[in-house]
């Protein structure tokens, strides 16, 4: 993952705990970077608003003051977006060598820009190796599923450790604010929920309070009670017609449900009805029953759609788009999307689409 794929995952800089000493001493060397020119060190992750503006002198640089706290940021050139250094500022001598030769830039010197870099070093070779790979196998026209199959376990293994990684430098980092901002930037793909749990546990009490973690903690709890396995709760929305339905007075009727987020705007939807028709009228006489869960904001638009496409199954929405409680409650940030329920309400799959579905629902039928 490059260091640019870092940035978009975090919204803004992190402002954290005061430090004994308040001074620090920022020491570059700039590779490609001409003498009398201009490098800008910004907080701000989104826009790059420039804090402070630093001038380069036969090939060196050199910036200083004092901070309250520690926080993570960008050492960036205007005119050639490619050299770009990542670092933490923080009280000490940090030192910095600037670079565009991708993964050559370093930072060092206190000691979380030193275990910052140390983590960089493992996961940019852990995605050379996955490029590498994956160059290989998309230029190979004439690759067997074989070779397919043996390059993608490859790159799944190379993923685990580059996973662990990261995870063992936010455990190692857990009591400071390394770790803090790993935990906050890294996606569960990268730290699991699992491991997330466990590293908030390891945390200062004073860093668990800070919103961001809250809010973690939150959205894990929300997650585990619609992974695969769990039991959804009952809960209720409008028919087309206006008049409520809750959703497990359907699902008990089944022997399996399948819950189709879907909207009218949405063209995958539309173009994967045809498909979803072909399950329901298969095993509808089975034990299939299907209510979709529409992400309209348009009630004439949605009971259009409806009417066009043939859908015959029970519609709910409530009419708030991607506000729309039910996405909110099962974590749908895509659709069409699927959730498999057995006559329980027991979540059986979670995203199955096309053939894939209708596999599915052939084995639990049959």
């Amino acid at each position: 993952m490059s260091i640019k794929s870092f940035l978009i995952l975090t919204a803004a800089s992190i402002t954290l705990i005061a430090c004994q000493s308040k001074t620090y001493q920022i020491k570059g060397t700039a590779e490609d970077v001409a003498d009398g020119d201009t490098l800008f060190l910004t907080t701000d992750l989104q826009q790059g608003i420039p804090r402070d503006t630093i001038l380069v002198k036969d090939g060196k640089f050199e910036f200083s003051g004092e901070t309250d706290s520690t926080y993570f940021c960008l050492i960036y050139s205007k005119s050639d977006e490619t050299i770009t250094t990542p670092l933490f500022v923080e009280p000490g001598t940090i030192k910095v060598l600037i670079s565009k030769t991708p993964g050559a830039s370093r930072v060092g010197g206190t000691y979380i820009n030193d275990e910052w870099q140390r983590m960089n070093d493992s996961t940019m070779m852990i995605g050379k190796e996955i490029n590498k790979i994956a160059e290989k196998l998309y230029a190979d026209d004439k690759a067997t599923q074989a070779e397919q199959e043996k390059a993608m376990g490859q790159i799944e293994q190379l993923n685990k450790r580059f996973s662990n990684i990261v995870v063992a430098a936010t455990e190692r980092n857990i009591q400071n604010e390394l770790g803090y901002f790993l935990l906050t930037m890294y996606p569960e793909e990268i730290i699991p929920n699992n491991d997330r749990l466990r590293l908030i546990k390891m945390m200062s009490q004073e860093m668990q309070q800070r919103e961001p973690i809250k809010q973690m903690i939150q959205l894990i709890g929300n997650v585990a009670k619609t992974e695969e396995g769990a039991i959804i709760e009952d809960f209720s929305m409008n028919t087309i017609t206006g008049a409520p339905l809750n959703v497990m007075s359907e699902v008990k009727k089944n022997r399996i449900t399948i819950l189709d987020f879907w909207a009218s705007w949405c063209g995958p939807c539309r173009e994967e009805m045809p498909l979803m028709l072909d399950i329901y009228k298969t095993y509808k006489d089975k034990g299939l029953g299907i209510v979709g869960i529409s992400l309209d904001e348009d009630d004439t638009a949605w009971k259009k759609a409806t009417e066009q496409l043939g859908i015959p199954w029970p519609q709910m929405s409530d009419l708030k788009g991607w506000e729309n409680i039910a996405a909110q409650t099962f974590n749908i940030t895509s659709i069409p999307h699927t959730i498999v329920l057995d006559q329980n309400g027991k979540i059986l799959r979670r995203g199955l689409r096309g053939e894939q579905l209708q596999q599915f629902v052939a084995e639990q039928l049959k």
